[in-house]
């Protein structure tokens, strides 16, 4: 049931709804001119998240070490975690739901992965 052949193309289908949130959520807090923490937390959670992107195909292909990627990813949930609680009594509901949307794509990700490689 939990064969990697049968549920391959989830991961994929993640990693874009995590790209397109946090894309769309800088988008959004860029155009707003919002100052200070929500925009950086927006920027780290973006810029961890692309380096975490690029050390796991690295890995992939044998350039680098396969755990150099946790470190990133753990800071893109980190960021993530922190916006979410930034956004959470404010009025930018919209960005409240980017982020957790892309948090939930990452965790979703890595349980995942850890089922299938696991069984």
């Amino acid at each position: 049931m939990l064969d990697a052949r049968v549920w391959w193309p989830l991961f994929p289908l993640m990693l874009l709804v995590v790209i397109v949130c946090l894309t769309w959520a800088l988008v959004v807090v860029v155009r707003r001119g919002e100052q200070g923490k929500g925009r950086w937390l927006q920027i780290g959670a973006f810029s961890c998240y692309f380096l975490a992107a690029l050390s796991a195909v690295a890995s992939e292909r044998g350039i680098v070490s396969a755990h150099l990627h946790r470190p990133f990813s753990i800071l893109t949930q980190l960021c993530l975690l922190l916006a979410v609680i930034h956004y959470w009594r404010s009025s930018h509901r919209s960005l409240l739901w980017l982020n957790a949307v892309a948090w939930a794509g990452i965790l979703a990700d890595a349980s995942l992965h850890y089922l299938v490689v696991r069984h």
